[in-house]
């Protein structure tokens, strides 16, 4: 765009700069009029020619301006809109601060954080263990009450939810080193109490528990505290562990209660698969039995048909005999018909076997 105009104003220099040349050939009177004329004509032509490829562009240059400013002002108020859900998601954070803010004035009290936790632990039973493998708020016969005990097998594992954070508040909010220190010995002395109450209150093994007990920590933070060393002094992870109480974080305890829910399913299949052992092995007594009785039955039914058969024999050889003396008595009759002077030799002829022979085969 500004070559051309550069250009067109070259050319408008020359057309005047031809023009005063013809003038002052008229008013000389020289002969180079004609040729003047025609050089200012060309120059004119050719300058009309720019100045419409000049007013094409202008126009051209001014769609493209109106056309960028309308996609400006597309954009701006894209922004604007953005802008304004941006102050809206700004608002509902100041709000959520400000509710974050009276939750945590509110929670300031001990009193209020120790129910804070226990609803938290409550939620995390809920969610990692069904709910007859754990109790809310057990009592011992001492009169100790725990905020909850995990039920695995014939034991209980008790679940602390109290956990003093006053002392790592106030370590947190320190601005120096040497503060930070000082609090920080305050919640390890406190921490170490509490271990204590919670080694003394409920690990009672004369009332169903095991010989150790979790701590509840609400804060990741807090957990990172048992697990850092401290020059100088014990760690307290290391001492909770010599007390038989066990720090867990709301990660840990999870991870601790999917832990312990699949070792319940363990053991509940293990006791399905003791009962259909004493079930099977039931049935095989029952099995046995039923074979002896069988054998029994059998053994009668071979004797019987050992006997049966014996009797068939026994049937058979009286039949026979019985059909041979019913043929010598046809025949003693004959023997009558024909001699009967001696009727003694006919009988004994008639019946040469005796009468014990003849119950021996009957029997």
């Amino acid at each position: 765009m500004d070559s051309a105009v550069v250009l067109l104003l070259v050319l408008v220099a020359a057309l005047a700069g031809a023009c005063v040349a013809l003038l002052a050939s008229r008013r000389g009177g020289g002969g180079a009029g004609p040729a003047v004329e025609a050089r200012i004509a060309s120059l004119s032509a050719d300058l009309n020619e720019r100045l419409a490829a000049l007013d094409q562009r202008l126009w051209l240059g001014l769609d493209a301006v109106q056309h960028g400013q309308a996609e400006t002002q597309s954009a701006a108020a894209d922004v604007r809109e953005r802008m304004a859900g941006m102050t809206g998601l700004a608002q509902q954070m100041l709000d959520h601060a400000r509710d974050l803010g009276r939750l945590e004035d509110l929670l300031k009290p001990p009193q209020a954080r120790g129910a804070f936790g226990e609803v938290l632990l409550e939620q995390l039973l809920a969610q990692g263990l069904p709910s007859s493998s754990w109790r809310a708020q057990h009592t011992f016969r001492t009169g100790a009450r725990v905020d909850a005990v995990l039920e695995l097998g014939q034991a209980i594992v008790p679940v602390d939810a109290k956990f003093p954070l006053d002392a790592f508040a106030r370590m947190a909010g320190a601005e120096d080193e040497p503060s930070r220190a000082m609090h920080r010995r305050a919640f390890a002395r406190d921490a170490r109490r509490h271990l204590d109450a919670i080694a003394d209150k409920y690990i009672l093994p004369d009332e169903g528990t095991f010989d150790f007990a979790l701590c509840y920590v609400p804060s990741e933070a807090v957990y990172y505290e048992f697990l850092r060393d401290e020059p100088g002094a014990e760690p307290l992870f290391r001492y909770a562990a010599a007390r038989r109480v066990f720090p867990v974080s709301p990660t840990t305890f999870y991870a601790y209660l999917i832990s312990i829910g699949l070792g319940l399913r363990g053991l509940r299949v293990e006791a399905n698969a003791r009962r259909i052992l004493d079930a099977l092995q039931g049935l095989t007594g029952d099995l046995e039995r039923l074979r002896g009785d069988f054998d029994t039955v059998g053994r009668h039914l071979g004797n019987a048909r050992t006997r049966w058969d014996e009797a068939a024999r026994r049937l058979d050889r009286f039949d026979w005999r019985l059909a041979e003396i019913a043929d010598r008595a046809v025949d003693l009759d004959q023997g009558d018909a024909a001699d009967p002077a001696d009727p003694v030799e006919a009988a004994e002829a008639a019946a040469p076997l005796p009468l014990d022979e003849l119950r021996s085969d009957a029997g």
